[in-house]
């Protein structure tokens, strides 16, 4: 009696030990899927957060790249193709060549308008030139969760009694009594906490230059 007991006791306690090493072995696989599963997450959000910047660089190079001078204009628009509007969020307004479109009312030559709603969303507003009536807006959202929006023009001061190279500073705003354009933009913004820094090179813009320093 005293055998089959013992030996009684004896499986019980290997069957104990075989249940607590299962369950240690399925809290690590439970552990590691877990983590594994919060990491793909978090990948797929990184991707889509550079596929988002990747696609408001581009489609921002494409319109500062193909600003279209004022004196290339339709006949009705005859004012500045680039400047910005004060208010509650600053905003920038350019003409510029949106090549071919699926929509041939959007292609070749339209207004833009790069402006922070309230809804935190940054956005590229496209009307065409020379329609009539005026086609309706469209409008493409570049950034969401937008918190903050700052532009920075490198241009040529008005000043004559400056010298060429020291004449080039940073100013916030473009009036639109000016026909020239920055030869550099800087658009700072704060997305989901972070701030984003961008920068674009202009053509048609005054060229900088400076002056070498005698050695």
């Amino acid at each position: 009696m005293r055998q089959k007991s013992s030996s009684r006791s004896f499986i019980l306690m290997e069957l104990l030990i075989a249940m607590v090493l299962v369950g240690a072995v399925l809290t690590l696989l439970i552990q590691f899927f877990s983590n594994s599963l919060r990491m793909d997450l978090r990948m797929d959000t990184l991707r889509k957060e550079l596929y988002t910047r990747q696609h408001f660089q581009v489609r921002l190079s494409h319109v500062y790249t193909s600003i279209t001078p004022r004196s290339n204009l339709p006949p009705p628009s005859s004012g500045s193709s680039f400047y910005t509007l004060e208010g509650d969020s600053p905003s920038l307004v350019t003409i510029f060549d949106n090549g071919i479109d699926p929509d041939p009312s959007f292609s070749g030559a339209v207004q833009g308008k790069i402006h922070l709603d309230q809804e935190g969303n940054l956005i590229l507003y496209l009307q065409p030139l020379g329609q009539s009536p005026p086609c309706p807006f469209r409008k493409e959202i570049l950034l969401t969760h937008v918190e903050q929006l700052e532009f920075q023009f490198l241009a040529k001061s008005f000043s004559e009694t400056v010298p060429a190279h020291t004449s080039f500073g940073w100013r916030s705003t473009w009036p639109k009594t000016r026909w020239d354009i920055p030869s550099l933009i800087r658009m700072r913004t704060r997305q989901n906490g972070k701030d984003l820094a961008f920068a674009f090179s202009l053509p048609f813009a005054n060229p900088i230059t400076y002056e070498r320093e005698k050695t």
